[in-house]
């Protein structure tokens, strides 16, 4: 039955590449969505056998496979990989993607046909990422200058989330078959191989982080967590469901791999070390407000106009509340995967992000907290690629079916299995008694 879903993906795979092909938004989200379904079948399907070997080895041919097919078209839904390339050139010029954008006269012998035009905002925006993603594009460079080895790159890191999944899934005793939850969604299989996003890296260092954390080891966990926060901030917020607290060593470890990645640019960057994300973050809507699905629908629905300010602090409520549960929840030895999901998902809730690859890191987390809602949560994002609403849906139901309900079905589900574990609890208290 899995070699049967697994040539089904293959071939669902070679469609959304014809499709990435001809850049045609629409016919890549039908073939993800087609996809989403097979994967669907095949993670019903691990559930429901006994894991074997055999079943193991045809999952990661497949995911090998699949991720292959992802590297034949060219990254044409996104053009994010173009200024990695560039960061990488620039830096190995001698100067800092920091202070310069990529227009500026002093960095004209730098250009060319392949990657300059392509490059997003050329003439306004210095770069928006953290230290340890422009030491990522240093590195890739050393490999080659092309949009070919940042893909080869992202693609390896992917391969390292796979390896560390597994071995965490070994240290915890779960079935290596669950794998498949990761090694074959669509998300990672596009979004980082195929269109090279730096969202690899930090997915990576989430996995080798929870396989620290699983493993008791703190201070590495600290630093993986790190090296994720500073490709992007936003894994930090995962922190608390990994903290064993009064243990010091993940967060002291946190801040001093934070420092040493820091220290090679902000001797020249300085103030300017956070690049264009301010600027990147106006532009997406959210200094006005409407970039957040929350105050976009209350607007859309003529309810209210609440202050994106006011929304930001209610926001950062929300998260710690969460936060704050996962870190009393935490037993000793226990990671509590489905609140740390929940505070990955209400993170991307919160902020709706615009764009499918944001959803990815989530992927990382299923494996160990399995919910239907968090497979619709990430299935179905590719329905943001969509340029315009399709036969008069509008954007805020597509926004209600992507974000709205998975979450809320998520939120729900761990909040039953909190009452549910604090019952149980108080019934094993009072035996005792």
């Amino acid at each position: 039955m899995i070699a049967g879903l697994g040539l089904a993906l293959v071939l669902a795979t070679a469609q959304a590449a014809r499709a990435v092909d001809t850049t045609d938004l629409p016919g890549f989200v039908v073939a993800s969505l087609v996809h989403g379904a097979v994967y669907v079948l095949a993670v019903v399907a691990i559930f429901r056998l006994r894991g074997s070997r055999a079943r193991l080895a045809a999952i990661l041919a497949v995911a090998i496979i699949v991720r292959g097919i992802a590297l034949t078209p060219d990254p044409n839904l996104s053009t994010d990989a173009y200024r990695y390339v560039w960061d990488g050139r620039v830096q190995a010029d001698g100067k800092s993607p920091y202070l310069y954008v990529p227009a500026d006269p002093s960095l004209a012998h730098l250009r060319d046909e392949a990657i300059y035009p392509n490059i997003n905002q050329k003439e306004r925006a210095v770069t928006i990422y953290p230290p340890a993603a422009e030491l990522l594009f240093r590195v890739a460079h050393w490999l080659g200058d092309s949009l070919q080895a940042i893909r080869v790159v992202m693609l390896a890191l992917d391969l390292v989330t796979i390896l560390a999944l597994l071995a965490a899934l070994s240290a915890l005793r779960l079935p290596l078959d669950r794998i498949v939850i990761y090694a074959w969604h669509p998300l990672p299989i596009w979004e980082f191989g195929g269109h090279g996003h730096v969202d690899a890296a930090l997915t990576a260092a989430i996995a080798l982080g929870l396989l620290a954390a699983v493993r008791g080891r703190q201070s590495l966990a600290g630093v993986a967590f790190a090296a994720a926060a500073l490709v992007k901030y936003f894994p930090v917020i995962l922190l608390p469901a990994l903290w064993r607290r009064r243990d010091w060593r993940l967060p002291a470890a946190f801040v001093v791999t934070a420092g040493l990645l820091y220290l090679p640019y902000v001797r020249d960057a300085g103030r300017n070390i956070i690049g264009f994300l301010g600027q990147h973050l106006d532009n997406e809507g959210y200094g006005a407000g409407w970039g957040f699905h929350p105050i976009w629908l209350l607007r859309d629905l003529a309810i209210a106009d609440p202050s994106p300010t006011v929304y930001v602090a209610c926001s950062l409520l929300i998260l710690g509340g969460i936060a704050l549960v996962a870190l009393l929840r935490r037993g000793a030895g226990e990671i509590r995967f489905d609140l740390m999901l929940l505070l990955g998902a209400a993170f991307v809730f919160l902020t709706s992000p615009h764009y499918p690859w944001y959803f990815a890191f989530l992927v990382a987390l299923m494996p160990f907290a399995p919910h239907p809602a968090a497979f619709a949560f990430t299935l179905l994002s590719p329905l943001l690629y969509l340029p315009r609403p399709p036969g008069g849906i509008t954007w805020t139901e597509i926004y209600l079916a992507v974000y709205w309900l998975p979450f809320a079905m998520l939120s729900l589900g761990v909040l039953a299995r909190l009452v549910g574990s604090s019952r149980q609890a108080q019934a094993d208290a009072a035996t005792e008694r």
